[in-house]
């Protein structure tokens, strides 16, 4: 889709004479000879105040994250809306693991040790997630990551050592295992689906209410981004709107509030009995799944209307807007493009390597250090924090 500009807006006419203002260098020297250097004080103080809305987005997320993993664990729920934890030692419940053990008196003692575990085991080399893990993974390491380095750096590792001594602490007790299996085959039949859809149900107030704390967290970030972006390039505007549209108007998990709020409330349905929910596990069909992508497909076409929506790119930081050159600083400025309206704007920031899980984590992203998401596989991992229910995060990082 083509983006256009309609000229001699009042609106373009600002921000360009805005755009002017801010980013005039002034002139430095001693004589008419002397070399002139670059002041980058006007564009340093701005970026300094899209940093600081930006953490505060991430503190208020880590807040919210701590409610809905609160929630989880008091209704024994799994983490993640895109379910794919589901079966890796969440969700549970003390009735079908009272029933595990009456099946298998032999596995009481892995039974006892899966709860344990279950709440108390926040390491990384702990197999199963849990709901200690989460926490770890999404309160404590993203408050962390809030201060400056190193310090950052320090707290993090020793939240992970004292993690690791723990799990090094549970090795004494019984294979967890088998009642993780157990747990699971129960939640795989159709009883067992609907007592979920029951426990889901039950947090929807929750989740609901962190899904709008999500996304109004970082308001403030993308409305001070969206100015800056609009400042270094004008013809970007209509794109630039788009984008702030999308934000909550995109129906997809993880891409916008309308989309986790959706899936939210659709989700307990999909676990109902055939034909409104689920024929099995993972098959995504039903009159609720169907439903749900005629409602995802309508909107999108709806959102097709706009122009292509456009990731704000902020002032550069001010140690690289220190150490830039002019031309690499113009190309910075310049560096963006219509993409993927399901990555964040914080995720593009050129000069910001760290990313800002502004949902709860929908996906799990792959990588094999702490501080993270997971990736979708049999074995738990943590990876990069870039998602979401999130997006978060759970709705992004990968957002489904």
């Amino acid at each position: 889709m083509s983006i256009t500009v309609r000229p001699h807006t009042k609106l373009a006419a600002a921000l360009l004479t805005a755009g002017v203002v801010a980013t005039t260098p002034a002139m430095v020297g001693a004589a008419p000879e002397a070399t002139l250097t670059l002041s980058n004080i006007a564009v340093r103080n701005t970026s300094v105040v899209t940093d600081v809305l930006y953490n505060f987005g991430d503190a208020v997320n880590a807040v919210a994250n701590a409610a809905v993993i609160a929630t989880d664990g008091v209704l024994g729920l799994n983490f993640y809306t895109d379910d794919s934890d589901f079966g890796q030692g969440v969700p549970w419940n003390p009735v079908f693991a009272a029933l595990a053990a009456v099946q298998n008196p032999a596995a009481i003692g892995s039974v006892l040790s899966y709860i344990a575990q279950l709440y108390l085991n926040p390491s990384d080399n702990y197999p199963n997630y849990t709901y200690a893990w989460y926490t770890n993974a999404y309160v404590l390491q993203q408050l962390a990551a809030l201060l400056p380095a190193p310090l950052s750096t320090n707290v993090s590792d020793a939240i992970n050592g004292l993690a690791d001594g723990i799990n090094d602490a549970f090795a004494n007790l019984p294979d967890p295992t088998a009642a993780v299996d157990s747990l699971a085959v129960m939640y795989s039949t159709v009883p067992g689906r609907l007592v979920y859809a029951v426990q889901s149900t039950l947090g929807l107030p929750v989740f609901l209410a962190a899904d709008v704390a999500y996304w109004a967290a970082y308001v403030p970030g993308d409305l001070e981004a969206t100015v800056e972006s609009a400042i270094q390039n004008p013809s970007e505007i209509p794109g630039l709107l788009s984008n702030l549209v999308y934000n909550v108007f995109d129906p997809n998990l993880g891409a916008g509030l309308l989309g986790n709020v959706a899936r939210d409330i659709a989700k307990p349905f999909f676990y109902l009995p055939s034909p409104i929910g689920e024929s099995a596990p993972g098959a995504q069909d039903g009159l609720a799944w169907n439903l749900y992508n005629g409602f995802v497909s309508a909107v999108d076409g709806l959102l097709s209307n706009l122009p292509a929506p456009i990731t704000p790119t902020p002032f550069p930081s001010a140690a690289a807007a220190a150490s830039a050159t002019p031309a690499s600083a113009a190309a910075k400025a310049k560096d963006s493009a219509a993409s993927d309206v399901s990555t964040t704007s914080a995720d593009q920031k050129a000069e910001t390597p760290k990313a800002h899980v502004r949902v709860r984590p929908s996906l799990k992203a792959a990588g094999p250090e702490h501080k993270s998401a997971k990736q979708g596989q049999a074995a738990k991992s943590d990876g990069g924090s870039t998602g979401g229910k999130g997006g978060s995060a759970r709705g992004n990082s990968g957002a489904a």
